[in-house]
């Protein structure tokens, strides 16, 4: 698996995450587009907890945790993590 960007994000209401403005400017990743990214909780000395999805990039590079995987996973607002963007793909504009 081959990974484009590694980077920490704090999780906002509903799991919303930011990907870094330099991180979308340099894959030009814009509003609209979709993402494949890869999560890692750590929480102590326990195992990491890992989840993978695929988002629609909103505003100001918003994506949403599916509320599933927040749940599994035990993601809660103010919780960091560690996001590792693996693919990404240009929206169909032309419909």
């Amino acid at each position: 698996m081959s990974v484009l960007a590694k980077f920490h994000v704090v999780v906002h209401k509903i799991g919303r995450i930011i990907i870094p403005a330099g991180t979308r400017k340099f894959y030009g990743i814009d509003e609209g587009d979709f993402v494949e990214v890869k999560i890692i909780k750590y929480e102590n000395d326990e195992k990491p907890k890992e989840g993978a999805f695929t988002a629609r990039v909103s505003e100001q590079g918003g994506i949403f945790i599916p509320k599933a995987l927040r749940e599994v996973m035990d993601i809660k607002p103010g919780d960091i993590l560690e996001i590792l963007l693996l693919a990404h793909y240009k929206a169909d504009k032309s419909k």
